[in-house]
C-alpha cells in the first residue's frame, strides 16, 4: 500500500499527541512532559538495540518515585489509547470508502451465480435455508470506564468532522476546541472504577 495513505492516519496520530501533551504540561509542568520525551526516546534507542540507552532508561524509571511512576505510565498509556483510537478511525473510514463504492448488488451475486452453472432452484434453496440469528453472549466486566468509553467515541467523531470537506475557520477552530477539551478531560478522569459494577449496573449500560 502507497506510504502517502497512511498520511491521515500519522497527522492524527501526531495531532492528538501533541495536545495530550498540552494537557499534560498544563496539569503537571513543562519538566513532567521533558520527561516524558526523554523516556520515550531512551525506550525508542533501547528498542533500536542500544544497550547503554536501555541500562539508562532501566535508572531513570528506578529513579522514580512511586508518586512519580503513576502519571508516567499514564502518559503512555493515553498517548496508546489515542493512537488506537486514530488507527481505528482510519480502518473504519477505509472500509466505509469501500462500501460506498461498491458497485455489486445481490442481482449481480444471483447473475454470477447463475453464470458459474448454478441453477434458479438451487439458489432459491440455499437462500431458504439461510438462518440468521441475533446471539447474545455473557463477557467479562469492561475494564475500561463507560465515561472514558464515551469521551474516546466523541474524539472519533470529531476526527471525522475535521476531515469534512468546506469547513469554515470558525467551524475548524470548534471542533479543536472540543478535542481539548476530551483530551483534558480524559486525562483528569481516573481510569479505573473504585467500586466494582453490580450486574444491575452492566445490564443497564447494555
Amino acid at each position: 500500500m502507497p506510504a502517502q495513505l497512511y498520511d491521515s492516519l500519522r497527522a492524527n496520530v501526531g495531532y492528538l499527541g501533541r495536545l495530550l501533551g498540552e494537557t499534560m504540561s498544563e496539569a503537571h509542568g513543562r519538566e513532567f512532559l521533558e520527561q516524558i520525551e526523554h523516556v520515550r526516546l531512551l525506550s525508542k534507542s533501547a528498542r533500536a538495540g542500544v544497550e547503554q540507552d536501555r541500562q539508562r532508561l532501566q535508572d531513570t524509571l528506578l529513579g522514580l518515585g512511586r508518586e512519580e511512576l503513576l502519571p508516567v505510565a499514564r502518559a503512555f498509556s493515553q498517548f496508546l489509547n489515542l493512537a488506537n483510537i486514530a488507527d481505528q478511525h482510519f480502518t473504519n473510514a477505509r472500509e466505509m470508502d469501500h462500501l460506498t463504492s461498491a458497485t455489486n448488488t445481490l442481482a449481480d451475486v444471483f447473475r454470477e451465480l447463475r453464470d458459474d452453472g448454478r441453477s434458479t432452484a438451487t439458489i432459491v434453496d440455499a437462500v431458504a435455508a439461510l438462518s440468521i440469528e441475533l446471539v447474545l453472549t455473557a463477557h467479562p466486566t469492561e475494564i475500561t470506564r463507560r465515561t472514558l468509553i464515551h469521551k474516546y467515541s466523541e474524539i472519533d467523531t470529531c476526527l471525522a468532522q475535521r476531515e469534512l470537506e468546506g469547513l469554515t475557520e470558525r467551524e475548524q477552530e470548534s471542533i479543536d476546541k472540543r478535542l481539548r477539551e476530551l483530551i483534558a478531560q480524559i486525562w483528569h478522569t481516573h481510569d479505573f472504577r473504585h467500586t466494582r459494577p453490580t450486574p444491575v449496573d452492566e445490564a443497564k449500560w447494555g
